[in-house]
């Protein structure tokens, strides 16, 4: 399992930065991504979610953005994402 802390804002112009900070290579047997307080751009948690081969959870995303990322997220939501709103 390895957990990724999100400091600072995560907007268009950083995705492939952010994106590229993950290792997908490395077997997991669960990844999280705690975003915290930051905002960080749906498209950017989805590309993730689709290069991702282990499971995934989002700590910290809030209801609003649960519900952005089931409505306009790609990736498959019956595996891999687990968002949850704390």
């Amino acid at each position: 399992m390895r957990t990724y802390h999100v400091d600072g804002e995560i907007f268009f112009a950083s995705t492939e930065a952010f994106i590229a900070a993950f290792d997908f290579a490395e077997p997991l047997e669960k990844v999280i991504i705690d975003v915290g307080e930051t905002i960080t751009a749906v498209g950017a948690l989805d590309k993730i979610a689709i290069k991702n081969i282990a499971p995934m959870e989002l700590i910290g995303v809030n209801a609003a953005r649960v519900r952005m990322l089931d409505r306009v997220a790609v990736h498959d939501k019956g595996e891999g994402v687990a968002p949850t709103a704390h």
